[in-house]
């Protein structure tokens, strides 16, 4: 296993750089335990979505800055919690 070797930055842009280029493989031990873990029992459902509504959404979560399922689990839980309470 390898030492990480980390140096002064002269930015945040370039520390920023330096982490979301890093390959941390060889920096960790190939024990094989450190990449086992737990998974829920729930399942992740796929549900067929309209082109041109997957490129709104797309685009609606690019300019938020988080993923597409981040973005459609919200906008769903919000639209599921407005529902429930009309009913």
């Amino acid at each position: 296993m390898n030492t990480l070797q980390i140096s002064e930055f002269k930015t945040v842009e370039e520390e920023m750089a330096f982490w979301d280029n890093l390959d941390t493989a060889p920096f960790m031990e190939d024990d094989g335990a450190w990449f086992r873990f737990e998974t829920p029992t729930k399942r992740a459902v796929r549900v067929a979505v309209l082109p041109e509504l997957v490129a709104k959404l797309k685009h609606i979560a690019h300019l938020q800055g988080v993923s597409l399922e981040t973005l459609v689990n919200v906008l769903l839980a919000e639209r599921i919690q407005t529902m429930s309470k009309a009913i």
